[in-house]
């Protein structure tokens, strides 16, 4: 039994870095105006949340996906002691929606909750979804991200009058592994007995400070510029029958502009869309 266990682990040490090997080069540039960064919390030991993922999958599975709208589904972990742990729930994500709170975003904690842009939305209870999306937004500037061999790289040319006296060097740079076309049989808790489906689930998240040092992929002085290591990738990850990095800007933990993009699979490796 112990060998069984120590090959099993060696195994899973081994395959762990190799399977974010296989991403492919992955680069995106966005446009100048601001896009929307929806996040949502939720659970899988929540019985009012699956609404709100079916929600979020068929309200933004469209062609402005990437582009206009950055759907995230951050699991919690704070259900988990109502009897089923949410396979996908990471602490990490628990203290983020706290961190709104903290930060006035948001009035309170719950689930499903969404936040939008750094400010709580609560239109998803009353189907007020138009008012939200029809005010105009900002030209902020372009983000460009280049993602291969496990390096990022990733530049941001700030749109004037935008970026006149803001403390840009304050920006960080925030990239997410999303998956989607999950499902799960929940065996216990309030969601027992059903099979739940799951978009835009967040496996991974790094922050990544402006770097001091600027390479050609800078194209202006006035730029900043992001390089970062990635992490392995998560083997929860492994299951999802697609995959896509979501990065975004934030400046004083506000979004400020957004890249994204599915990775498609081809025989046996991840390809970027």
């Amino acid at each position: 039994m112990k060998c069984i266990l120590l090959v099993g682990l060696l195994w899973l040490q081994w395959w762990q870095p190799v399977f974010a090997q296989t991403l492919a080069p992955f680069q995106a540039q966005s446009a100048v105006t601001r896009p929307y960064i929806i996040e949502l919390y939720t659970s899988q030991g929540c019985s009012s949340c699956p609404p709100a993922e079916a929600w979020l999958s068929e309200q933004f599975n469209k062609t402005d996906l990437w582009q206009k709208y950055f759907p995230l589904a951050f699991h919690v972990t704070y259900w988990d002691y109502l009897g089923w742990r949410d396979i996908f729930g990471q602490k990490a994500f628990s203290e983020r929606q706290y961190q709104h709170l903290n930060q006035k975003h948001t009035r309170q904690v719950y689930t499903p909750q969404f936040v939008i842009n750094a400010k709580e939305w609560r239109g998803w209870f009353s189907g007020e979804l138009t008012e939200l999306f029809a005010v105009p937004q900002p030209e902020v500037g372009v983000l460009k991200v280049r993602i291969a061999n496990q390096q990022l790289e990733a530049s941001f040319v700030p749109q004037q009058p935008w970026g006149q006296h803001k403390d840009l060097s304050q920006a960080r740079l925030q990239l997410a592994l999303v998956g989607s076309g999950l499902t799960s049989e929940i065996k216990r808790g309030e969601n027992r007995h059903k099979q739940l489906t799951h978009d835009f689930v967040v496996f991974s998240m790094q922050s990544i400070p402006v770097s001091v040092r600027a390479t050609e992929f800078v194209a202006s002085d006035s730029a900043l510029y992001f390089e970062q290591y990635l992490n392995s990738i998560p083997a929860t990850a492994q299951k999802a029958p697609q995959l896509a990095w979501v990065v975004w800007l934030t400046l004083n933990e506000e979004p400020i502009q957004a890249v994204g993009g599915w990775l498609e699979a081809k025989q046996g490796e991840i390809q970027s869309q």
